[in-house]
């Protein structure tokens, strides 16, 4: 049984070839994708991502890994909600999880003037 106060680690897409042991270090995983075909069924995929992510609270992790499109659709989504987001990253020289604290309180969006 998982403790309702422990922290969860959304692993973006998951895939079986993958060792996420060292991720569990952060909390319980949880995946929002596995291996969904293209092209993709855009709608489906954001409706998917809603469900899985509703239950994101502060202190939650997303494992940032596969389609970056993915990563991305579920950055937004979580943000568009909070204005902190923990991601998990791997480390090549460590061979581990690395977290970082990202705040987006902080952004603005003034792009000035386009130019023709």
């Amino acid at each position: 049984m998982e403790n309702p106060n422990s922290k969860t680690v959304f692993v973006i897409q998951a895939d079986k070839n993958k060792d996420f042991s060292d991720a569990r270090r952060f909390g319980n995983l949880r995946a929002v994708f596995n291996n969904p075909r293209k092209p993709y069924d855009t709608s489906a995929m954001i409706d998917r991502a809603k469900r899985v992510l509703r239950d994101w609270k502060p202190g939650d992790y997303l494992l940032m890994i596969g389609d970056p499109t993915l990563c991305a659709v579920c950055m937004t989504l979580v943000t568009e909600e909070y204005d902190q987001v923990n991601v998990l990253s791997w480390d090549r020289e460590t061979f581990q999880y690395l977290k970082q604290e990202w705040d987006f309180r902080q952004l603005s969006f003034d792009f000035g003037e386009t130019e023709n």
